[in-house]
């Protein structure tokens, strides 16, 4: 009897066991698929956020491309203008669904609504030229088109470019924000999935068979997670190669390959309170009558030759900018002399001034400029200083070209 009863209460105590093991079991198979289903999500999430940005700041070159097809005279303006204006539909699209995703780190949200806001601006500032060139064909007046046209590069530089460049900027930096926040959530779902797997170690203790069966299902999911965790992550690296490569355009001239008019002011922006340097703008003289006479493509080869001359002969003394087409700024450096500017000011204008050979023909020009020794505090930013240089530049070539103008210190 006792027997009995002994056998009867080790069966019960293996039944409690097997249950408790059972129910165990269940727990973390079921905290592992959880865990699997979230990296999942953050993964799928995250893919979709920067397939729609990507796809929408793709969109964005798009326009930006027509833009300087349409400033380098190159096809027809209005057709530019008609296609810009067809893609911010697909773009506004594109965000649509970006806010319909579901889940967003709060400060990616706020990029993005940034961006969207830049983007609006910008879509606003290209219909408003649109529409001011809409009204100058009607007019049939030749000469107010050629004018409206010849404006088109100074409005890009200075009203519409720069919101291109911030949508860009704020978009990539959305899906950045994005992607480190999902790779936190996808590191607490590894440690997790980890803390899960030690739990199933010492259960196998109590039931090898059971765990081991466990065992086989945690293997197939963490080689899932494993997989996905590898796809982010080349997921991120190209997004990280695609931003760096936005940037360099961003600031960089593409046909000279010198930098431009806003790399110039990120490197002396926080230097004019507190600095003081010589900086120099030289421009072609009568450039348009290259353009004029033998085409644009002639004329960008005769300013790429121009740029790999100066970035070989003066590279080491100053930091060279292309800030317009055919206009070049040079910052000298900080171990460069007062009386070594001189000098360089001179070689700088006769190497521009050079003959260069293009296609068999040799053209040579003339060049004017002006040099500033700027102190500290004489201008409040990088536009005034450049509208105070440019003055004093389009003074020269008033007085006949081919003269170097110096700014007075105020």
């Amino acid at each position: 009897m006792a027997k009995q009863q002994k056998s009867e209460f080790r069966s019960i105590s293996y039944v409690i066991m097997g249950i408790v093991l059972a129910v165990i079991m269940l727990l973390n198979m079921a905290l592992l698929y959880l865990n699997y289903a979230s990296a999942n999500r953050t993964f799928s999430t995250t893919s979709k956020e920067m397939n729609l940005i990507n796809s929408a700041n793709g969109m964005l070159e798009q326009v930006n491309g027509e833009l300087m097809e349409m400033i380098a005279g190159v096809g027809s303006t209005q057709g530019h203008i008609n296609t810009m204006a067809a893609v911010f539909p697909a773009v506004q699209t594109k965000l649509d669904q970006y806010e319909q995703v579901g889940y967003h780190n709060e400060y990616a949200l706020r990029r993005f609504r940034h961006a969207r806001a830049y983007i609006d601006a910008y879509e606003k500032k290209l219909n408003e030229y649109r529409d001011r060139y809409t009204a100058v064909l009607m007019t049939n007046d030749q000469d107010q088109i050629d004018a409206f046209q010849d404006t088109l590069k100074n409005i890009c530089d200075q009203e519409i470019s720069p919101l291109q460049t911030a949508s860009s900027e704020m978009m990539v930096a959305s899906i950045a924000i994005g992607s480190a926040a999902a790779s936190k959530r996808t590191a607490e779902s590894n440690r997790n999935m980890y803390m899960i797997l030690a739990v199933l170690a010492a259960i196998l203790i109590i039931g090898e068979i059971a765990i081991f069966l466990a065992a086989r299902y945690n293997k197939r999911a963490s080689e899932e997670i494993s997989r996905k965790s590898a796809q982010f992550a080349d997921a991120s690296s190209k997004l990280m190669r695609s931003r760096e490569k936005m940037e360099d355009i961003a600031v960089s001239n593409i046909l000279t390959g010198l930098k431009n008019r806003y790399a110039l002011e990120q490197d002396i922006g926080e230097r004019l309170a507190t600095e003081q340097f010589n900086i120099a703008v030289f421009d072609l003289d009568n450039f348009r009558s290259i353009n004029d006479t033998y085409g644009y493509d002639f004329g960008d080869e005769y300013l790429a030759q121009i740029a790999e001359r100066l970035k070989e002969e003066f590279e080491q003394f100053a930091d060279i900018y292309n800030i317009t087409g055919n206009e070049f700024c040079f910052v000298f450096k900080r171990t460069v002399s007062d009386t070594q500017v001189i000098r360089l000011v001179e070689n700088i204008v006769n190497v521009m001034a050079s003959p260069y050979t293009i296609l068999n023909l040799t053209v040579q020009l003339t060049v004017s400029g002006s040099t500033y020794h700027y102190l500290a505090g004489d201008c409040l930013n990088v536009n005034s200083l450049l509208v105070k240089m440019d003055n004093v530049l389009r003074n020269a070539k008033r007085a006949g070209g081919g003269q170097i103008f110096q700014v007075m210190n105020i």
